[in-house]
């Protein structure tokens, strides 16, 4: 429900005005605690005009994530592209994602334990974590099977739901406990790596004592 062309005193566009406003009110009262009434005052727009753009909170949450995921998406698609085997992709281009959500403070709070509840039901549930997670990442995979270096039977819009909760699952852990990625790294080369890409595993496994 946009107004086209509708422009705020300043010049700012109206939806992009209230939802910086109200990320500044979810990093001032936090997620759960904001109002409409809150993001209006600090927009200084009515209620109304907050209720022309979104419908509730929850959308103004949801809108709020999904432009800051599209905003990297440019940087992280470039990202990924650097690492020249399948396997490299994966393993850096999670760890980046992980790390980029945790940089985030509006990404941080709403994976974190005070707002995880709400986090699951708007992106978990709704299916929008993985619906972000399938648009940067399956054109990557897609070409990796093409190529035969992932497996031909996996369901891509089911491996990105995995990545998808791997990276809320670190996403939500205090920056003390993710201060280095080495340890995930390792996770992921150790069980995801095997699940998903041909071969991988074999040479460690033929070369290893006994073979």
């Amino acid at each position: 429900m946009t107004a086209s062309g509708t422009r705020t005193a300043n010049g700012t566009d109206p939806r992009s005005a209230i939802l910086a406003a109200a990320e500044s009110c979810f990093a001032r009262y936090g997620i759960t605690k904001t109002t409409m009434e809150d993001v209006a005052r600090a927009a200084s727009v009515s209620r109304a005009t907050v209720y022309r753009y979104f419908t509730d909170r929850d959308s103004l949450v949801t809108e709020s994530v999904t432009r800051r995921a599209r905003a990297n998406m440019g940087p992280a698609r470039a990202y990924i592209a650097r690492w020249p085997s399948i396997e490299e992709k994966l393993v850096e281009g999670i760890c980046e994602d992980i790390r980029k959500g945790m940089l985030d403070p509006m990404m941080h709070r709403l994976v974190s334990p005070e707002e995880m509840i709400l986090s699951t039901q708007l992106l978990t549930d709704s299916g929008r974590a993985v619906a972000l997670t399938y648009e940067l990442w399956e054109p990557v995979l897609a070409d990796a099977q093409r190529t035969g270096e992932l497996r031909p039977e996996l369901d891509l819009r089911l491996v990105c739901e995995w990545i998808s909760e791997i990276e809320i699952m670190y996403i939500s852990r205090s920056a003390e406990e993710t201060s280095s990625l080495d340890r995930v790294r390792e996770k992921i080369r150790t069980f995801v790596i095997p699940a998903l890409v041909t071969g991988a595993g074999q040479h460690e496994r033929e070369s290893s004592p006994g073979h």
